[in-house]
């Protein structure tokens, strides 16, 4: 399935029709493309923005009409008049406040830290993104890490969580310095993404994340598992189980910080 054919068939996938068949391949669509699993990411947020609008009490008539006029953007008219043009002028003002709340959350990124580290994963995982350093070191690992970032960042999980480092890396999310992890479980790749805890003001999903609190989420086939440890917000990525990806988490915050 290519991209087109995806998005053509974007109200079945969202309305949950369609053949089992069809939603296979549209899955396996959307993890092998980030750029239409961002678009049907915006317009899922597009339609519920829609009927959160249309859903809320429309003003009075004679509210908005006061309002106008005494702006100079509209004369008076008769009543019956200005409630169909008030009617009309609710409607395009709901839709207008929709498209720009998508469109600036486009223009941002969205912030969505799920999104933007499931997308580094991808390109991690497939190749497209080459490891800046190699290495199943763990200490090796941690090492380089402490050199490239400023904030602290703990030593790869322990190999008897199941995880395997094989390299590391610098990337930007929503313009914060995260340091990230790659390896695997068994065959499958895992990705662990470590940001100072500050980074997480501009990420509204998470920006209040307690302590010791983990938050599974899953886009499209992967699963994400987040928490805050000690000073550093991780998010772990890949496409398994959520079980495996706690366990891993967990795995990260055992080792003590140290200067």
């Amino acid at each position: 399935m290519n991209c087109s054919e995806a998005r053509q068939h974007w109200n079945l996938y969202h309305d949950s029709e369609g053949d089992v068949e069809l939603h296979f391949r549209i899955e396996e669509h959307l993890a092998n493309c980030p750029d239409c699993a961002q678009w049907f990411h915006q317009q899922s947020r597009l339609e519920e923005l829609l009927v959160e609008k249309l859903a809320a009490r429309a003003p009075q008539a004679e509210l908005w009409n006061g309002v106008l006029v005494a702006s100079g953007l509209v004369k008076p008219a008769g009543t019956r008049r200005w409630v169909l043009f008030s009617g009309m002028a609710a409607c395009a003002a709901a839709v207008a406040l929709v498209v720009w709340s998508v469109s600036r959350s486009s223009a941002f990124g969205e912030n969505d830290l799920v999104e933007l580290t499931s997308r580094w994963h991808e390109r991690l995982a497939s190749g497209a993104e080459p490891l800046p350093f190699r290495s199943d070191s763990d200490l090796e690992v941690e090492d380089y890490l402490r050199r490239q970032v400023t904030f602290p960042v703990r030593c790869p999980p322990r190999k008897d969580a199941g995880f395997a480092v094989s390299g590391a890396g610098i990337c930007w999310l929503a313009d914060q310095p995260a340091a990230y992890l790659a390896g695997h479980v068994d065959s499958t790749p895992i990705s662990i993404f470590v940001m100072p805890q500050d980074s997480l003001a501009v990420f509204p999903r998470h920006r209040d994340t307690p302590q010791g609190q983990f938050t599974r989420r899953r886009t499209g086939s992967l699963e994400t598992v987040f928490g805050v440890i000690d000073r550093n917000a991780v998010l772990v990525v890949g496409r398994t189980d959520s079980a495996t990806l706690e366990r891993v988490l967990r795995a990260y915050g055992t080792y003590p910080d140290h200067p």
